[in-house]
C-alpha cells in the first residue's frame, strides 16, 4: 500500500493557473513526511520547555534555604544568672539586656556594658565623627573545636532600623578590640566593639550579632539613653 496521495485536482487541464498553483502547494505540504511538518517541531519544543521548567522548579532532596526574618532561630536561648527575664529571648522584638546571655549556633554572647564617648585613646587617639558607642562583650565558644569571631558579625541597630558596622579607627584605639578573635572551646574572651553613630541615634540602640556558622541573629538592648 502506498502512502503517496493522488495527484491534486489542481493539476487538471483547464483550471485557472493561479488556483492550480495554490492547490499544488497545498498538496506538496500535505505530502511531506510527518517529521518534517512544522506542527511536530512546535510540539517537540513545547515538551522540552516543560521538562526544563519542571527540572528547575523541583526541590529534590537537597538542602532548603531558610529565610532570615531578622530574629534568632529556635536554637537560640537567652538567660541571665537565674534564667531568662521578662520573657526576653534575644529576638529583635524581645532583645535580652546587659548582663544576660544569648547562645547562637554554639557561641554565647554576654554584653557587660555599653558606654559612649566623643573620642578614644586620649591625646594620640581618634575622635568620633558622631558619637562612639563602646560595647564590652564576652564571647564563649561552646563547640568542640576552635571558632573565629569576626567584628563584621556585629552591628549596631538604631531605632529607625539602620545598621552600623564597627569603626576601624575607634576599634584600634580601644582596649582589647574584638577583631578576628580565635575562640578556643570553653574559654570566654572579653573585648570591645566600637561603633561611630550620629548622636541623635544613640538612644535605644541594640547590638545585633550573627554567627558565621549558623543562621539567624540575636539582639541585645544596650540600655542607652
Amino acid at each position: 500500500m502506498s502512502d503517496q496521495l493522488p495527484p491534486p485536482p489542481g493539476m487538471q487541464p483547464g483550471m485557472n493557473p493561479k488556483a492550480a498553483a495554490k492547490a499544488a502547494k497545498a498538496y506538496a505540504k500535505a505530502s511531506r513526511p510527518w517529521f518534517k511538518k512544522k506542527r511536530w517541531w512546535v510540539l517537540a519544543a513545547v515538551v522540552v520547555i516543560v521538562v526544563i521548567i519542571a527540572a528547575s522548579t523541583s526541590g529534590g532532596d537537597g538542602p532548603k534555604k531558610v529565610a532570615d526574618n531578622g530574629s534568632s532561630k529556635s536554637t537560640s536561648k537567652a538567660a541571665g544568672k537565674d534564667g531568662a527575664k521578662g520573657g526576653a529571648d534575644g529576638t529583635k522584638a524581645k532583645p535580652i539586656k546587659i548582663g544576660e546571655t544569648v547562645e547562637l549556633a554554639g557561641t554565647r554572647y554576654t554584653v557587660k556594658k555599653a558606654t559612649t564617648a566623643s573620642s578614644i585613646g586620649g591625646d594620640y587617639g581618634t575622635k568620633a565623627d558622631g558619637k562612639f558607642v563602646v560595647v564590652t562583650l564576652t564571647i564563649e565558644n561552646m563547640k568542640d573545636e576552635t571558632k573565629t569571631f569576626s567584628e563584621s558579625a556585629a552591628r549596631l541597630v538604631t531605632r529607625d532600623g539602620k545598621e552600623y558596622a564597627t569603626d576601624d579607627d575607634g576599634s584600634i584605639y580601644s582596649d582589647k578590640p574584638l577583631i578576628l578573635e580565635d575562640m578556643q572551646p570553653d574559654l570566654p574572651k572579653t573585648g570591645a566593639l566600637v561603633f561611630d553613630v550620629p548622636p541623635a541615634k544613640v538612644a535605644g540602640a541594640k547590638l545585633k550579632v550573627s554567627d558565621l556558622f549558623g543562621e539567624g541573629d540575636a539582639y541585645v538592648d544596650l540600655g542607652l539613653k
